[in-house]
């Protein structure tokens, strides 16, 4: 006998910026991730975080992945060096957040306001 696949539905909503196509994910009648470019992989590893495990099916392109605990590990690397290609997940360091300024990179100082 077949094991049952989860499935999530993967619903187009907008394109814009540097990563293009970005998508709603749905789980069970509900939104599972509102906003992504990479709606897969993030499904995987919202679904593990949920202790949901086992095959996923996905019905916007029929494809299915083979088990969700192993598509967590993966995301999609896209800049100006390489991509798109599939590659390791692996999550941001807690003192480091995903849009941080460079350690080299000198800001300018905040304008103040003369209120004088």
């Amino acid at each position: 006998m077949a094991v049952k696949a989860h499935r999530i539905v993967i619903e187009t909503t907008s394109i814009r910026g540097e990563r293009g196509q970005y998508y709603r994910v749905h789980f069970e009648g509900a939104v599972l991730i509102e906003d992504t470019w990479n709606p897969e992989f993030e499904a995987c590893r919202a679904l593990v975080a949920r202790g949901v495990t086992g095959r996923l099916e996905t019905w916007r392109t029929g494809k299915t992945v083979p088990d969700i605990e192993e598509g967590a590990r993966w995301t999609v690397v896209e800049n100006d060096k390489e991509g798109p290609v599939i590659k390791r997940w692996e999550p941001f360091p807690e003192h480091l957040q995903p849009d941080a300024v460079p350690r080299g990179r000198v800001l300018a100082p905040a304008a103040g306001i003369d209120r004088g």
